[in-house]
């Protein structure tokens, strides 16, 4: 995706984890975080989200997308149980089809995209990236 593409609709989930949490789109910037349950570096930024929801609760849309890469990620009572050991409380969608990754270009994890208010692509980051980092981008398109 380039910058300021809008974002693409997050349809096609198999399941949708914390549903409840979901946000109206287009209210709020959105902060989208591209994940696997078998990616190491994903389980160490993974922790970070409940941090920056708790941070922005009511300036940010905070939600994941879990993007299986191995066959074992494909077990929605395993991404489940994942969520809970985690205590993530954000919307988490089961992207089993691949379809909102597509829909996103998405080939990487972890990848991280902020979309401002009016759901315009600000900042796109494959990798490794610095919580510090992120706030500030974050705090840019507040």
């Amino acid at each position: 995706m380039k910058l300021y593409t809008a974002m693409p609709e997050l349809k096609g989930a198999s399941v949708i984890l914390n549903k409840q949490q979901v946000q109206t789109e287009g209210t709020l910037p959105t902060f989208l975080y591209f994940w696997s349950m078998s990616c190491p570096q994903c389980k160490q930024s993974i922790e970070k989200l409940n941090a920056i929801q708790a941070l922005y609760q009511n300036r940010l849309s905070v939600c994941a997308v879990h993007m299986p890469i191995e066959k074992s990620d494909y077990s929605i009572d395993r991404l489940k149980d994942t969520t809970q050991r985690l205590q993530l409380k954000i919307p988490i969608y089961a992207d089993h089809e691949l379809k909102i990754s597509d829909a996103f270009e998405n080939r990487i994890v972890p990848a991280y995209y902020l979309f401002d208010d009016q759901q315009r692509l600000r900042f796109l980051k494959v990798g490794f990236l610095a919580t510090k980092s992120l706030q500030q981008k974050i705090e840019r398109i507040l």
